[in-house]
This record gives structure tokens, C-alpha cells and sequence, in this order.
């Protein structure tokens, strides 16, 4: 029997239910065509994460690949055993989901891995920002606006950090509310697995539950939204869906109401003018001019909202990324009542916009592939990884090393065998009020506890050489030093300890 060759006119179709293929290319060209300036923006600044990639890797880079790589390699901590001066004292490793992801990246893929998913991460919400505020009905020039002064208003969103993978879950969570309150439905209940989620990868997840809860109260009032709102109300459950269970009660009380450590770490303190901050203050000033004029255009939830999280913002420098994020899915509307858009989509603007902006996916997607591939000696130029094996050396099998908090994990990273011989790192809520007041006074260099606990040390190491003239002034050297790494960003010096280690073993 001769084979029947069947034709048809019919597009054609993957899967059952998939989108036929046609379709989704046409799709993705009407999308290019209607969102190619606010999506300049976003791969504007993805290409600029990636020229950047060196100085995206901060001390809590390295804080999170040493504790995902102890996570797998021994479980969950609950007793600290990474540094000299925290030996021993409860530690709850919140973040450990954050930290065995990026862990997990930088052992398949390298630092280069690792840097990507944090760019990638930040891309995600903007990306994220992006569709809610059309979902919402912003105009493209004014959503472009919003994508462009989120990180201006706060850069350090950037770092490759365990917050890097809450950035798009706060604004999946702020866009269901958003959604919710203009249109409700169902769907809003979708902010507890999210929730669950972020409880794993880091603790701003309580600033979300505390934005479903309210919102959950909020609804709770009409008799129609009643059992929804109850449900949202328990959000703040959420925060204990976490391998350590209710042992985070005590952590979440310890970092959000009694942290210790507020006046020693800047991030952790009140807003104040600087030339980081500045384009957040101007950020906040426009937008509560726009909100006083025009907050009507704005759904109850995002009025109330945005004015909570200014001042989480103004209450904590490393809020203010928060903040941004959602102002750049709520400015848009406002920006639109106080200057309406005027731009219209003729055949030549839609032509326009579908060149510039695949010319932009191709271009960000060529500098990706170029930077990725520029090596792990170009990523560490400030930090190579040579010099850490070098103080590993100076330290020898049992010498201690008394380095900053910049250096602490970094060295840790690079040189395993260092475990609990460097002084202390980033994890200052392992440390008493007293530990952290001692601190304080040993960063300074001009206080007795400086030579006492640099006597112990074998191996000193200072951020740059002005802190290095600052310890040999004070005497915090011996006489028998020699200076055994001598770079821009890191000094480290050897000598022979004059103290037994047991007299300074906490600080």
C-alpha cells in the first residue's frame, strides 16, 4: 500500500497544548516591538554587571561559598567552627539554600558561574519589575524610568550575595499583591510557596510575609476577600518552613529587633547622606511628590506599601534596595498622571524598536560570553588567589591569622586548611555586644586590645597599605615582621607571635 503524503495548512504544534511555533515568535516580536526601551534598560544594565563582574564579588560573596561548601559537606551548622574568636557559639545558618546554590555553581562552574547567576538574579527583577508594571498599565517610557532608577538608587543590589536570589522573589511577591488588589483572585495565594521558598535563601523574607500579612488584613474586612485575607494572614508562618524549624524564632528576634551589631556595620544603620545613598534620596523625594499628587492612580495596597517600605528604607541602608525594586513596578503609573506618555506605536517606531532591541539581546549576549570567558585571573584581580596560598604558607600548619572581615572568608575559600585559625569574619551576630564593642576597637588599630590580639597572630593582614602604617605605628607588629604580600587592596605581614594562643582565643 503506497504511503499517503497528508498536506496541510495548519501551523505547527510541539507538544499537546504547546504554543505553536509561529505564534510564539510573532509574540516575541510584538513584545520586542512594545517593550524595547524598558528593555534597553534591563540589558543595559545586565552588560554593565557583566563589564563589572571583579568588584560584584564582596566579603559576603565569600561568606556564602565557605558555608554552602560546609552545608554539603557536613549538613546544616548549628555550632560554629569556622573562625577563632565564634569557636563554638550558636549559629544558625539561615541563608543555607542561598549558600549551597552559589556554592553548587562555583565547584561545576568556577567563580565566572557563580558571578552569573548573581547578574542573572538581578536581570530576573528587573525583568520581573518589567511585566508587572505592564501588567498594571504603565507606559514603556515611564517603566523605562523606573527600571533605570532602581539600581541607581541602591547599587549594592548588584553584590553576588545570598540577597541575590531574593531580588526576584520580592518582586514576584509584590506584583501578586499589586495584581491581587486591582484585580483579586485566586492566584495571590501563589506567594507561599515563593515565600517557603525565600525562607530558605535569605532573611529579608520576613519583610515579604510582613507585606502579605498586611495585606492579608486588609482583606480580611469585606466578607466577600474574608477567608482569603485570613489565609495571607498567616504568611509570617512561612518564615519557620526551614530545615532549623523553631529555632529560628530566636534568630529572626536577635536579627530584626535586637541585632547587636547595628552601630558597628553600616548597611545595618539609619539612612544618611552620602554619595552612595544620594540617588535614593532623590528617588524617595520624587516619588512621595508623585504619591502626593496622584497616589489615586495606585492600587490601597501599593499607597500603603511604598510608604512602609520608605521607611524600612530610611531605618536600614540595606533596605532601601526593597524600596526600589518596588518603586520601579509602582512609578511608572505615577509618572504617567503626572506626565502622561504621548509616544505612539506607528509601523516605523515598532520597526524602530525591533532592531534596537535585538541589536541589544545580541550585544549583551556577545559581552556575557566575552567576560565569561576572560578567566578566573581577570575576576580575582583584586584578590588573586595565589595570594591566599601565600599567607596559608606564612601561617603554617598552626599559625593563626588575624585578618579583617574583607579577607576573612576569602582566604577561608581559597585555603580550607585555615579553618579555625583565622580571627573572626562577617557573621557578626555570632558576636556578644562586648565582642563587637572590642572589635571596634581593634579595627582601629589604636587600642591596647590590638597588640594583645595581635601578639597571638602569626600572620597579619591589612586591607591596603594606610591600615598597614597604622598597626606599625601603634606597635600592633613585632619587631621580627616581614611583609609577605604587598598588593593595592591587601597587605599581609608575617612574624613571630609573643602570646600563647589560649590568652586571646576570644576576643
Amino acid at each position: 500500500m503506497a504511503n499517503r503524503v497528508v498536506v496541510t495548512d495548519r501551523p505547527w504544534r510541539g507538544p499537546a497544548g504547546s504554543i505553536p511555533l509561529g505564534r510564539a515568535l510573532e509574540r516575541a516580536r510584538q513584545l520586542l516591538e512594545e517593550e524595547a526601551l524598558p528593555l534597553l534598560i534591563v540589558l543595559g544594565w545586565t552588560a554593565l554587571l557583566f563589564i563589572s563582574m571583579p568588584v560584584l564579588l564582596v566579603s559576603d560573596s565569600w561568606l556564602s561559598l565557605v558555608d554552602g561548601r560546609y552545608v554539603i559537606q557536613h549538613g546544616l551548622p548549628h555550632v560554629d567552627t569556622l573562625m577563632l574568636w565564634t569557636s563554638g557559639h550558636a549559629w544558625t545558618d539561615q541563608q543555607w539554600g542561598a549558600h549551597v546554590l552559589l556554592y553548587g555553581a562555583a565547584a561545576h562552574g568556577g567563580l565566572r558561574l557563580a558571578v552569573a547567576i548573581g547578574i542573572a538574579c538581578v536581570a530576573g527583577a528587573l525583568l520581573a519589575a518589567l511585566a508587572v508594571g505592564r501588567s498594571l498599565g504603565g507606559s514603556a517610557r515611564s517603566r523605562t524610568i523606573g527600571l533605570a532608577v532602581a539600581l541607581l538608587g541602591a547599587p549594592w543590589l548588584a553584590q553576588v550575595r545570598s540577597q541575590s536570589f531574593a531580588l526576584p522573589l520580592f518582586v514576584a511577591v509584590y506584583g501578586l499583591l499589586a495584581l491581587d488588589s486591582r484585580r483579586p483572585s485566586r492566584r495571590v495565594l501563589c506567594v507561599f510557596p515563593l515565600l517557603v521558598l525565600w525562607a530558605n535563601l535569605h532573611g529579608s523574607v520576613a519583610l515579604g510575609a510582613g507585606l502579605v500579612a498586611l495585606y492579608g488584613l486588609t482583606l480580611v474586612r469585606n466578607r466577600m476577600t474574608r477567608l482569603r485575607g485570613l489565609a495571607l494572614c498567616a504568611a509570617p508562618l512561612t518564615l519557620l518552613a526551614s530545615p532549623y524549624g523553631f529555632s529560628l524564632v530566636g534568630y529572626y528576634r536577635l536579627m530584626l529587633l535586637h541585632p547587636p551589631f547595628v552601630k558597628y556595620v553600616v548597611e545595618w544603620q539609619s539612612m544618611s547622606v552620602t554619595k552612595v545613598t544620594v540617588m535614593f534620596f532623590v528617588s524617595a523625594f520624587v516619588l512621595a511628590v508623585l504619591w502626593g499628587g496622584h497616589r489615586r492612580r495606585l492600587t490601597t495596597f501599593e499607597q500603603w506599601s511604598l510608604v512602609v517600605l520608605v521607611v524600612v528604607a530610611l531605618a536600614a541602608v540595606r533596605n532601601a534596595v526593597w524600596f526600589e525594586l518596588a518603586a520601579a513596578v509602582s512609578l511608572p503609573r505615577l509618572l504617567d498622571a503626572a506626565w502622561p506618555s504621548r509616544i505612539e506605536l506607528t509601523a516605523g517606531v515598532r520597526r524602530l524598536n525591533l532592531v534596537l532591541a535585538s541589536t541589544a539581546l545580541v550585544a549583551v549576549t556577545a559581552v556575557g560570553i566575552v567576560h565569561l570567558a576572560r578567566g578566573s585571573t581577570w575576576l580575582e584581580r583584586d584578590q588573586p588567589k595565589a595570594d591566599a596560598a601565600i599567607v596559608a604558607r606564612a601561617a603554617g600548619p598552626d599559625g593563626i591569622v588575624l585578618a579583617n572581615s574583607h579577607d576573612a572568608d576569602w582566604l577561608l575559600w581559597h585555603q580550607p586548611s585555615l579553618a579555625g585559625r583565622i580571627a573572626y569574619d562577617v557573621r557578626f551576630e555570632l558576636l556578644s555586644a562586648k565582642q563587637l564593642e572590642h572589635l571596634a576597637l581593634l579595627v582601629g588599630a589604636s587600642h591596647p586590645i590590638s597588640k594583645r590580639c595581635g601578639s597571638i597572630a602569626r600572620v597579619v593582614t591589612f586591607h591596603g597599605a594606610a591600615d598597614e602604617k597604622i598597626a606599625l605605628r601603634e606597635g600592633v607588629l613585632g619587631a621580627d615582621r616581614r611583609t609577605v604580600v604587598r598588593a593595592p587592596k591587601f597587605v599581609a605581614v608575617q612574624q613571630q607571635p609573643t602570646a600563647a594562643v589560649a590568652g586571646c582565643r576570644k576576643l
